[in-house]
């Protein structure tokens, strides 16, 4: 009876029991020869459920992202998959936390690799909304009773899923200098 009350909740989470998915996560077997490792706050579970739905579109990013020098890519943005998946290069300085909104997508997920730049990541807990979700813009905002913060930078990407609620591009110091950063939308199946 254990064994089968097991195998129907991995069956509904979406993932043979068998799979481990944060070893999966951390073996980078997914990343198509992009050798940047994943940021260890990344919800595992969410990561593998929709690179399994989506491995076509993964697999084509992940494999573009490996074909480029970052370093030199313009500032801009690359239709991938048109209307399901494009990135895009920006530079900018990072902001105070108080002038950074905590935001949350329905229809895409956020892959955002900082490359240089001197600023951190932040989940929110404990959410309120600051402004409705905008369908066109696929974006609402939201205020926080705490935010959980991890520093960003070239060692790792982060990955933020629709039950994500993210402040990105805060700065870390009074100076922070120029930031450079990817963000790759994926569809959310």
């Amino acid at each position: 009876m254990l064994a089968a009350l097991i195998a129907t909740a991995a069956l509904s989470s979406g993932k043979p029991a068998s799979v481990d998915t944060r070893k999966w996560m951390e073996s980078g077997e997914w990343n198509n020869g992009w050798n940047v490792a994943v940021h260890p706050s990344v919800n595992a579970d969410e990561f593998y459920g929709q690179y399994i739905k989506n491995k076509e579109l993964w697999d084509t990013l992940f494999s573009y992202l490996a074909t480029l020098d970052l370093d030199s890519l313009p500032v801009g943005r690359i239709d991938l998959v048109p209307g399901r998946c494009w990135i895009k290069m920006s530079e900018y300085t990072p902001r105070a936390a108080e002038d950074v909104n905590i935001e949350q997508h329905h229809n895409f997920i956020d892959l955002q690799y900082t490359l240089r730049g001197n600023e951190k990541m932040g989940y929110g807990h404990d959410v309120t909304i600051k402004h409705e979700y905008n369908p066109k813009k696929d974006v609402a905002h939201f205020d926080a009773d705490s935010v959980d913060w991890h520093v960003a930078g070239p060692d790792a990407f982060f990955l933020f899923f629709p039950t994500d609620y993210h402040q990105p591009s805060v700065r870390m110091s009074e100076e922070p200098g120029m930031s450079r950063k990817l963000v790759c939308k994926i569809e959310y199946i």
